[in-house]
């Protein structure tokens, strides 16, 4: 028996899947954050090991044929700490971008509208590869989830100072932190050894006040579709795409907070593009591995949708049945 493992690493999250020639699911691993731009080498090995615990737990193989791996992260401490566990007979590591297309829309070409712990927009295609973005959270990542948090926190911060719009953020902080008093914020933040994932960490609850109605969490997300927008409409015009070229794959947590992010994302793009269309992934990005290695064994993408779709239920993200 073949057996693989897949794995995609950034800023918030490591997840891994280990898998056969059959598509039967192994193992699985979830743990934290690998991007050394947010969070440190000692944290970073602990979730290595961590997921790695995780994924080994119920099937050990002597061998694995091809680990995969794809995202923004420490990948050499990963490719190091799975040798440690079984031979690997062999590494095929895949950017971020093509990454995304592979999961996503399991293609080779296209347009990715990355917005998770960091923001970017790419555009692939044989022989081309743009990007708009992937400055970090310091200089960019506009419409990351980094950002969306921030500008909670920072929303939150004038209301406790007195000048702020009211919001039920604080609430919403107060308990989902457990803060004994509002200064906390700066210690979880601060002392935490990845504070950027710590502030990302919030976006759900930015979700949560959007949800019921809070006009402060709504302000921040569609500003947040609108800086995705920017930037979309950046590369597009960079690249020369075409109005037929304009079907974009959407990846990334920040697109999951809240409906109001992605409304304004497709409002202001479909001002210029009105045939534009900007999906949801149809799997999360830790299964670029097995759709890469279905499309390097010349499977129809159609035949290769369906199979995944039936092996890998708890991966999907569109669950819609079109493809």
């Amino acid at each position: 028996m073949s057996v693989y493992i897949s794995f995609d690493g950034g800023g918030s999250k490591l997840n891994g899947m280990m898998f056969d020639e059959n598509l039967h699911l192994l193992g699985a691993g979830r743990s934290g954050g690998i991007n050394l731009t947010q969070t440190s080498l000692e944290d970073c090995r602990a979730n290595v090991r961590d997921c790695l615990a995780q994924l080994f737990a119920s099937h050990e193989p002597e061998t694995v044929d091809v680990v995969f791996y794809t995202g923004v992260g420490n990948f050499q401490l990963l490719c190091e700490e799975t040798g440690l566990r079984a031979h690997v007979a062999q590494y095929v590591g895949t950017d971020e971008a093509l990454g995304g297309l592979l999961a996503g829309a399991l293609k080779r070409e296209g347009v990715l509208a990355l917005a998770g712990t960091g923001s970017d927009v790419f555009y692939i295609s044989p022989g081309k590869r743009l990007v708009v973005g992937a400055w970090g959270p310091i200089l960019g990542d506009d419409g990351s989830g980094t950002w969306i948090g921030q500008q909670a926190m920072r929303a939150v911060v004038r209301l406790i100072n007195g000048w702020g719009e009211d919001t039920l953020l604080l609430s919403l902080f107060r308990e989902a932190w457990r803060l004994k008093n509002d200064w906390q914020m700066v210690e979880l933040v601060h002392r935490s050894p990845a504070p950027f994932r710590q502030v990302a960490s919030a976006t759900p609850l930015v979700g949560q006040a959007a949800a019921r109605g809070d006009a402060v969490a709504l302000g921040i997300l569609r500003e947040a579709g609108h800086l995705m927008a920017v930037q979309t409409e950046v590369l597009i015009r960079r690249a020369g795409l075409r109005e037929d070229q304009l079907d974009i794959t959407l990846c990334g947590g920040a697109w999951k907070a809240h409906p109001a992010m992605y409304g304004r994302y497709v409002e202001e793009l479909r001002a210029a593009h009105p045939s534009l269309t900007a999906r949801r992934p149809l799997f999360e990005h830790v299964c670029a591995g097995p759709a890469r290695l279905l499309l390097e064994r010349g499977v129809p993408r159609e035949e290769a949708i369906r199979l995944m779709k039936a092996q890998f239920t708890q991966y999907r993200v569109d669950t819609a049945d079109e493809t």
